[in-house]
């Protein structure tokens, strides 16, 4: 075995890597968060391989089997085209600091007894079963994963843990001054002219193990329906979305060109004031956008410009105060690596 100790213990970040390989691995680190406890699929489930211990991480152990799971999921979702020149074992190591770095801040939860009640759990499971459009849909899917409902509820209640240490103990102690956005516009205006913007509305449906390409192309083809026939977007996106627009109903807010996937860029560009999209694939799943507003950049508002400056700086130091925060739980932890 190979006791690793800080500041060696794990890499600064979960994706350190050379600049080669650094956007395959941040695209792993985005589709790992949606699917930090996927369920095994049949291919795990008559691997011929020894479920061995590959690091422990203070009490808990994480073995191959997770790290395998992980890397599954990724290709079934299409994170990683396996045609491609892919560094399978750098991709193994990185998702292995990634479950690392996991276990270290659902601990961190616990420790300081993060407070998540049963209300809360049953809320998100409701919203979950939502999406599957009957009761029986849902067990079905439950079934099919190997997941009882108890698990799956204490599933929801460690990833509610998992984001509420990180609003209390990093989002928290973020701020962004007035004057530190008043500096940004000064040494960089073109920060607030970024282009033609639109308003949009967005609703994601991922595809996911519970839900195959089909399901998802088929319920998304289903919500454009109801959109053509006149349902409020506004009400199906809180029922159905599956991204950070989930909780805003879908308003996504002024999008510059560019700054979407490609897939979505082009279609949202395309699109007049009012306009829905059809449904559009991407690595991430089925989408649905709507223009809802459009203006030029010459008619930005100050306020509209502080605005988008302000969330530039805000994930800025996020992401600076989170590799820092991370920094600190792996010195106090004890981590050990199995060869």
């Amino acid at each position: 075995m190979i006791v690793h100790r800080p500041p060696s213990t794990v890499d600064r970040g979960p994706w350190t890597v050379d600049r080669g390989r650094q956007g395959t691995l941040l695209l792993v680190a985005v589709v790992l968060l949606t699917t930090y406890y996927s369920p095994l699929t049949a291919y795990e489930a008559h691997a011929e391989t020894v479920n061995r211990i590959v690091a422990i991480v203070n009490e808990e152990v994480i073995t191959e089997q997770d790290v395998r799971r992980h890397l599954t999921s990724l290709l079934e979702k299409g994170a990683i085209d396996p045609s491609e020149e892919t560094d399978v074992g750098e991709l193994q190591r990185a998702v292995l600091r990634h479950l690392i770095e996991q276990r270290l801040i659902l601990q961190e939860a616990k420790r300081t007894s993060v407070s998540v009640t049963q209300d809360n759990v049953t809320e998100r499971l409701d919203v979950f079963r939502s999406r599957f459009g009957s009761e029986e849909a849902f067990r079905r899917s439950l079934a099919e994963t190997a997941l009882s409902l108890a698990q799956l509820q204490q599933q929801i209640r460690e990833q509610l843990m998992i984001q509420r240490v990180i609003d209390a103990s990093v989002r928290a102690a973020i701020v962004v001054s007035p004057q530190e956005i008043a500096q940004a516009l000064a040494a960089h205006p073109e920060l607030a002219r970024p282009g033609e913007r639109r308003r949009v509305s967005h609703l994601l449906i991922r595809v996911t193990d519970e839900r195959s390409e089909e399901a998802a192309r088929a319920l998304t083809e289903e919500l454009s329906r109801r959109l053509r026939e006149g349902e409020e977007f506004s009400r199906l996106a809180a029922q159905y979305a599956e991204d950070a627009e989930e909780q805003t109903d879908g308003e996504m807010g002024w999008v510059a060109r560019g700054q979407l996937l490609p897939e979505l860029d082009q279609a949202l560009f395309s699109l007049k004031v009012g306009e829905c999209s059809p449904p559009i694939q991407s690595r991430l799943g089925f989408h649905l956008l709507r223009v809802e507003e459009e203006r030029d950049a010459s008619a930005l508002s100050l306020i509209e410009a502080n605005r988008a400056v302000y969330e530039q700086l805000y994930q800025q130091k996020f992401e600076r105060a989170m590799a820092h925060w991370l920094d600190g739980l792996k010195r106090r932890a004890y981590i050990e690596l199995v060869p």
